[in-house]
């Protein structure tokens, strides 16, 4: 009996894993990564801070248009630069400054009070001069004498010398009630004398050199009494154009020492009303 010897085929097993395809580069990464990030706005660029995997926020780079984030606090408002068009937010005004007399122009006289309270201090001509002169406008002040038996006052020139006890290159009410220009007598006008405790307003029209004296608060101008003088209206005034130009306040001691004499330059309220139309104080 013939025999044929054939191979014999190994049954079929099953293949133990399954076929896998090769990974792609467009495949994603599989599972075992978790991103705690938040979504972000625009793509991430070297000048952002990446830090996913902590779960913080990627930032985009600031630009010059970019507000301050919320979340800081500011103690104070943020101010823009002031500009050539910015309007201030208010304005101040410095009062005025009054004249005194003038500690470097004097001759004889001790000066006390804040430079307002002159003293004569020698038996022979003594004097002092303001501060400021004015050349123009309309001004108005007071003197108010302590002790006064002998001397002027007034205004004067820059020329007139104080030590002489005269009233050369100055206009001048005397002690007694006597109005004196450039060393002459006014005989036109008189008014009553200061003697001590006397307040005497004068009004000067320095535009028009016109000058107006009163003695009292409420006293007659240029008068013993009541006449239709008035610096207001320009009537009545003595012209002193003889010694015209910038004018001083003046006060002069003639002959005897301790004449006491205190200027109200508009530092303080005036005992007298202002006329109309006048600067108060000088």
């Amino acid at each position: 009996m013939l025999i044929c010897s054939v191979s014999v085929r190994p049954p079929r097993r099953a293949i133990a894993a399954a076929i896998a395809e090769t990974a792609a580069a467009v495949d994603a990464l599989g599972t075992g990564n978790v991103v705690f990030a938040t979504l972000v706005d625009d793509p991430a660029s070297v000048a952002e801070l990446v830090d996913a995997y902590l779960g913080e926020i990627m930032l985009e780079a600031a630009s010059a248009a970019d507000v301050v984030e919320s979340g800081l606090a500011y103690l104070g408002e943020i101010a823009e630069a002031a500009t050539a068009l910015s309007v201030e937010d208010g304005t101040t005004t410095s009062p005025p400054a009054f004249t005194t007399w003038n500690p470097s122009d004097k001759s004889g006289i001790n000066l006390t009070g804040g430079d307002l309270t002159a003293t004569s201090a020698v038996g022979g001509g003594a004097g002092v001069r303001a501060i400021s002169s004015y050349s123009s406008g309309k001004r108005y002040f007071e003197i108010t004498t302590t002790t006064l038996s002998s001397g002027y006052v007034g205004l004067a020139l820059s020329s007139a010398v104080l030590s002489a006890g005269t009233t050369t290159n100055a206009i001048g009410l005397n002690a007694g009630g006597s109005v004196w220009l450039n060393n002459s007598l006014q005989g036109s006008w008189s008014l009553p004398g200061l003697g001590g405790g006397a307040i005497l307003g004068i009004a000067i029209d320095l535009t028009n050199t016109l000058i107006w004296f009163r003695v009292g608060a409420s006293g007659s101008w240029n008068a013993l009494s009541g006449t239709a003088n008035n610096p207001a209206t320009g009537t009545g005034g003595i012209n002193y154009s003889t010694i015209a130009g910038a004018l001083f306040p003046w006060f002069s001691s003639a002959f005897t020492n301790g004449q006491v004499v205190t200027a109200n330059f508009g530092a303080t309220a005036f005992n007298g009303t202002v006329p109309s139309g006048f600067a108060s104080g000088w």
